[in-house]
């Protein structure tokens, strides 16, 4: 793996893409949409591990990306659906949370799609490397909690109509 070469993919359900791999920021293009961005997951995640293997562990993790957008879409057309009928709450307040929790969901579903693709592997690199528990703890507590909590509280606030639903 070479960094800042871009490695020309496909995902399973045929959208062509590159993705290129840099220390600080990582290149993915999709079809014809650029989306450069900070590399978060290894600024928390991945600390203490080689530079080989990190850089091997974030280009499934922006493979899973390419790979979970169903997912990824199928949660966010979810949290909108319900979100956008949300009682209690400011239209602001409910766009952000929802779209922190989609983010934070599909960050999610990329990482476990990097543990599936390096299986036992994944859990060996980071007891051997001994990374900072604090960093590892943050992303996992941290991304649960937006895209589980988050959803959760978009999900919940959602109310039919009492009059409707009551017994006579």
């Amino acid at each position: 793996m070479d960094e800042g070469r871009p490695f020309r993919v496909r995902s399973w359900y045929g959208l062509p893409a590159e993705i290129g791999v840099g220390r600080v920021w990582h290149w993915v293009k999709a079809g014809p949409v650029p989306l450069p961005h900070p590399g978060l997951v290894d600024l928390h995640l991945r600390q203490g591990l080689p530079r080989r293997e990190r850089e091997r562990l974030t280009y499934w993790h922006e493979m899973g990306h390419l790979e979970t957008l169903p997912l990824a879409l199928l949660h966010g057309l979810a949290l909108w659906s319900v979100g956008r009928r949300r009682r209690g709450a400011p239209w602001w307040a409910r766009l952000l949370v929802g779209l922190l929790a989609w983010l934070a969901g599909w960050e999610l579903f990329a990482e476990f799609y990097t543990i599936a693709r390096t299986g036992p592997k994944y859990a060996r690199l980071y007891r051997k490397a001994r990374t900072p528990m604090p960093t590892a703890l943050f992303f996992w507590v941290g991304m649960w909690l937006l895209a589980v909590g988050g959803s959760m509280w978009v999900w919940g606030g959602y109310r039919r109509d009492t009059e409707d639903a009551e017994i006579s």
